[in-house]
């Protein structure tokens, strides 16, 4: 390669570099919007959170269907389809739980061990240990209820939605916590 060519080479990198900067920083501000209190989104965000829950509650009503727990071993024992829904909903886990939470929703409940091991009851995430309901005595319907109610949540929110998405007061007070 020639010094021409090279020098050619960095001066597109540079800027590529410069480009991706302003990109990265819109997209920082759409995570912000995008991960807040369900009553403080716009309407595309509000569809956008409706279908990733009802996709997880499809998710796992499939991986439910298609998996067993073997009561010797304490294992679920999962057919491929399992499987591939068990890689879905791990890699939405985090997000579907932050939405949930952001609709005012506790997905917990008081888990209390059997007698014999003398623990203590403590609360237990049914979203984020949605893999071990079944070695808990936790029917999975507990965690898809919890799942449907922030489903309900979002459906309700969708004219509220509208009407701030069309509100120039809503981006006007956008703008001014954002610059905070």
């Amino acid at each position: 390669m020639t010094g021409r060519a090279i020098n050619y080479l960095a001066e597109k990198k540079e800027q590529n570099i410069h480009n991706i900067k302003p990109m990265l920083q819109f997209h920082e501000a759409v995570q912000k919007i995008s991960m807040r209190h369900y009553k403080d989104i716009t309407y595309r965000d509000n569809k956008t959170r409706l279908n990733l829950l009802t996709e997880f509650r499809d998710l796992v009503h499939k991986y439910f269907d298609n998996s067993s727990l073997n009561m010797m071993t304490g294992k679920h024992v999962e057919k491929p389809e399992a499987r591939e829904a068990r890689e879905a909903i791990n890699l939405q886990l985090k997000k579907v739980y932050q939405i949930i939470r952001l609709a005012d929703i506790n997905p917990s409940a008081l888990y209390t061990p059997h007698l014999a091991s003398g623990d203590q009851g403590s609360n237990m995430d049914l979203i984020l240990n949605i893999f071990n309901l079944g070695r808990n005595e936790i029917p999975p319907d507990a965690a898809i209820d919890y799942i449907e109610r922030a489903i309900d949540v979002y459906k309700s929110n969708r004219a509220p939605s509208f009407i701030r998405t069309i509100n120039p007061f809503f981006w006007i007070s956008f703008l001014l916590t954002k610059s905070k």
